[in-house]
């Protein structure tokens, strides 16, 4: 999304417009309970025989202290993950037939992950996107530096650049129902960064 677009989020939701700077895009910060909700692209570039693939993220990022180490990946099915589930990719069922269809379930704690799942408002919330990586990221901003080890990143993340603005508020909603869900299980620390 442009810079000027992002400064219309940022008004649009009562956010922080940051400007973009050399190595770093626009982008707009929400506060949530003392968390920063941070959305942005991020651009990547891959030359193959003299052309250049750009592929855009939009991506939204709350950076956590945590209480202990707990990882998870939700994200939908597709012909790759299907095939790589033929040749034994792990994937956590969590009891609801249509989500377990339909999703991909990584973590380090299948107990936990099927605590979060479990809840009916966070499934329906994730089933309505398409396209849609949610993961708990120890480098920043999923592809940056690695993270001290008492922090974490919960990180949404799609391969399109989204500039409708209700649909990256859904996607705000949903990061702030996990968040309200990871605190209940006292994975993220008190304080806000």
């Amino acid at each position: 999304m442009k810079p000027e677009k992002w400064n219309e989020f940022a008004q649009y939701i009562n956010g922080e417009y940051i400007k973009n700077s050399a190595w770093h895009s626009a982008k707009t910060i929400k506060k949530y309970k003392g968390h920063s909700v941070i959305f942005d692209n991020y651009t990547t570039y891959q030359t193959v025989s003299n052309t250049t693939i750009t592929q855009v993220f939009t991506r939204l990022t709350i950076p956590l202290n945590i209480n202990y180490e707990f990882s998870f990946e939700i994200y939908r099915k597709n012909l790759i993950t299907s095939i790589g589930k033929l040749f034994g990719m792990q994937d956590i069922e969590v009891g609801h037939t249509k989500f377990d269809r339909d999703f991909i379930i990584k973590s380090n704690n299948g107990f936990k992950i099927k605590q979060i799942l479990n809840n009916k408002e966070v499934r329906e919330s994730i089933e309505q996107f398409k396209g849609v990586y949610i993961t708990t990221s120890k480098k920043e901003g999923i592809f940056g530096k690695k993270l001290p080890k008492s922090k974490t990143e919960l990180t949404l993340y799609t391969y399109d650049d989204i500039t409708d603005f209700e649909m990256l508020k859904a996607f705000y909603d949903l990061l702030t129902i996990l968040t309200d869900k990871l605190e209940s299980m006292d994975y993220i620390k008190t304080e806000a960064i």
